[in-house]
């Protein structure tokens, strides 16, 4: 061998902190099965509790100021696009694959589930790692503000219908308070 290819050390982008790896690709598959599994607005709960418990950057939540207005904020964005409130699964996956981009043309109906689990699960993730990522400028906002700017962060990339779908929808925030959007941003208004 030449010195040329021993010497050879390609740089790599890495996560922050070690601490803070998103999903292996089989946790993410098995926690999308479970999700799957989920058919009351009770146990979805009950499966954000896992995932937080499951994962390094979750863990770093659960038990903090962020856990409870996180799976709340959750539980109102992530729950209507699962069949745990009726309507009819059709309308369900067309609304899914319109928030998260995905193309289901020529899958089957159980594929068609499994996937929209999966970008579930992974966006739950996303917000997860932007919460165990913030830095200390963020310590300063209210865990509720935190976590809202952590699900708009990781909706940008990976659920952008769902920045279309609150940008349809200004009115009250979940404080009482009133919101727009101006636009890449949420201005937040008191009142």
């Amino acid at each position: 061998m030449t010195s040329r290819l021993l010497a050879y050390r390609p740089e790599m982008e890495l996560p922050e902190s070690p601490d803070t790896l998103p999903l292996q690709h089989e946790d993410e598959l098995a926690l999308a099965a479970q999700l799957l599994e989920v058919q009351a607005p009770g146990r979805f709960d009950a499966f954000l509790a896992r995932q937080l418990a499951g994962t390094v950057a979750g863990r770093q939540v659960r038990g903090t100021p962020l856990e409870r207005p996180l799976r709340q904020l959750l539980g109102r964005v992530v729950a209507p696009m699962l069949p745990l409130h009726g309507g009819s699964a059709q309308a369900l996956k067309q609304r899914a694959a319109h928030i998260f981009g995905m193309e289901l043309e020529g899958l089957s109906p159980e594929d068609k589930e499994f996937e929209l689990a999966r970008h579930v699960v992974h966006l739950i993730d996303a917000v997860n790692t932007e919460l165990a990522q913030q830095g200390r400028a963020a310590a300063a906002r209210t865990p509720a503000a935190r976590v809202e700017a952590a699900v708009l962060q990781a909706a940008r990339t990976l659920a952008p219908g769902l920045l279309k779908h609150a940008a349809q929808t200004p009115g009250p925030g979940r404080d009482g308070g009133y919101w727009r959007r101006e636009g890449g941003h949420i201005v937040v208004l008191d009142g």
